[in-house]
């Protein structure tokens, strides 16, 4: 396959959340685009299993985003780029900061039409450096400097390539990290019953999710109109419900018994699971400080958003383990 100016190079292409940006990308049958995923290990079962979407029009591309050389040469003849990196890789907020920021250099030197980012709440800054969330902060430090990027094309009354070029995505936690790490484990719930125990660090707060379906929709939306939504962030979320409303609501659909029973701070660290302390720290995050997402406001956008119910009903998940990612530990993307 050839590259043309329909093509999509995507960034995070074989993890949980680019998978499902291809995807939709693929469904997109009036822009026909064609999918560039960029990956270390092409013959990785995640890699393979992307060119059996559709081998016409997924081409895997190798390269190492420890390399701008090769960053650079992925952006030839490429339309767009979606852009989610992986905090996990490096393991710290400047080093993904610094990958993002080379990824962004290599597209504006290349003249990307259109450049999305995937994005997450900046925690450390809404909490005032009370709560920082070290994989929230690293994407949302990259988000800070597209913004002071089209701030100062706009002082200089220009219509630069960030304001009209590049467009932010802000997602959530995924619903699908119920899979994974929030996922419930089976006993005796208080009422005697066998079922399902949904036991996190959540207290009774409100806790918001999408679903990776949905962000894979909202990003091809993006692509298709560029005219509307180059140069703007756009916020998404699917739902914000109690951990006790979520066990209700899955009790409710699948007939399994289930209950939310409150885990400490304490409880969740003697888990001792890998960077225990990030999960802990998103979990107070969402305790404290939200965040909202204008639900009425999206559905206009996308009708078909998808409830805690909906996602449900679309998955046909019962409390079983699924893969979710290549780091299942991240709360988000």
């Amino acid at each position: 396959m050839s590259k043309n100016t329909r093509t999509i190079l995507v960034f995070g292409a074989t993890g949980a959340m680019g998978s499902y940006v291809i995807q939709h990308l693929l469904r997109d049958q009036k822009n026909n685009w064609q999918i560039q995923a960029f990956t270390r290990n092409p013959d990785s079962s995640h890699a393979q299993s992307l060119v059996e979407l559709d081998s016409d029009r997924i081409e895997l591309l190798q390269g190492d985003l420890n390399d701008y050389d090769s960053i650079a040469v992925a952006m030839k003849d490429v339309y767009g780029v979606f852009c989610n990196t992986n905090f996990w890789t490096g393991g710290s907020v400047t080093k993904e900061r610094e990958i993002g920021l080379a990824i962004l250099d290599a597209a504006r030197k290349a003249n990307i039409q259109h450049f999305v980012y995937s994005s997450l709440d900046a925690c450390a800054h809404i909490s005032q450096g009370k709560v920082p969330v070290p994989h929230f902060d690293a994407k949302a430090a990259v988000e800070h400097e597209i913004d002071w990027r089209r701030s100062d094309e706009f002082m200089r009354q220009e219509s630069g390539w960030y304001s009209s070029c590049v467009s932010v995505l802000k997602t959530l936690a995924y619903f699908e990290n119920l899979f994974a790490f929030m996922k419930p484990k089976e006993g005796t719930l208080s009422d005697g019953r066998e079922g399902f125990i949904f036991s996190v660090p959540a207290a009774n707060a409100p806790y918001p999710f999408i679903a990776l379906d949905d962000i894979g929709w909202f990003a091809t939306h993006m692509f298709a109109h560029r005219d509307i939504w180059g140069g703007l962030t756009l916020e998404i979320g699917g739902e914000r419900l109690t951990f006790a409303q979520l066990a209700a609501t899955f009790e409710r659909v699948t007939s399994i018994p289930a209950e939310y029973q409150p885990m400490s701070d304490e409880e969740f660290l003697a888990l001792d699971m890998p960077n225990v302390h990030d999960p802990l720290s998103q979990f107070k995050f969402h305790r404290e400080y939200g965040p909202y997402r204008d639900r009425e406001t999206l559905k206009k956008i996308h009708p078909d958003l998808m409830n805690f119910e909906a996602w449900l009903q679309h998955t046909n998940w019962r409390g079983e383990s699924r893969e979710v990612q290549k780091n299942a530990i991240t709360g988000g993307t």
